[in-house]
């Protein structure tokens, strides 16, 4: 932002309303994927909306196949095996996205008994055929190579990879609205 001139304010989510408020022309909200819901409630369809884990899938990932592989989540089936992919080694807690957050939700999304395998930092299995879907963490800590590469062993594969912004975009009903920034007028597409 500093190197384009672009002003930018950083505000907690029970500011953001008073913030928008203040701000006489907002461009884009960026906002953290876990909060997605209630951060859609607060702006206004006119202001586009995305989070820093699709803004990584887009710049080092493919958005349009994380779209869409985001959508393989309505043909989960019982007992399917979900592989949630974290590029980095953290310590876990009771609210962590990839391991509680996102399982959660999409279980109850789904309805279904769904199976979830954690792989962590440089691990990532070359054989994929025992899972349904690859949901990789937004990749933060990965060069792009290393992004393309685990993209690469999915395709081989013929396995759906999203990541963790992507999922919760789609769990909460907004994917559309939060990739728009990347699609052209005459290219929308109907990603919810």
């Amino acid at each position: 932002c500093l190197d384009h001139g672009i002003k930018c304010l950083v505000t907690r989510e029970n500011e953001l309303e008073n913030a928008l408020d203040d701000v006489k022309k907002v461009d884009l909200v960026v906002t953290d994927s876990q909060i997605f819901k209630e951060v859609d409630k607060i702006v206004p369809k006119s202001i586009p909306l995305t989070s820093f884990s699709i803004l990584l899938a887009n710049q080092k990932g493919d958005i349009d196949l994380f779209a869409k592989s985001a959508t393989y989540i309505d043909k989960l089936k019982d007992h399917d095996k979900i592989l949630m992919a974290e590029a980095c080694k953290h310590n876990s807690t009771h609210e962590d996205i990839g391991r509680i957050k996102i399982p959660t939700l999409m279980k109850k999304y789904t309805n279904k008994d769904l199976k979830f395998e954690f792989y962590t930092g440089y691990d990532f299995p070359e054989d994929l055929d025992e899972y349904a879907l690859v949901i990789h963490c937004g990749a933060c800590m990965i060069n792009n190579k290393a992004i393309q590469h685990r993209l690469s062993i999915c395709n081989e594969s013929n396995i759906p990879i999203t990541n963790y912004g992507v999922v919760l975009a789609y769990l909460n009903g907004i994917l559309s609205r939060s990739i728009e920034i990347f699609e052209s007028d005459g290219d929308k597409k109907k990603h919810d």
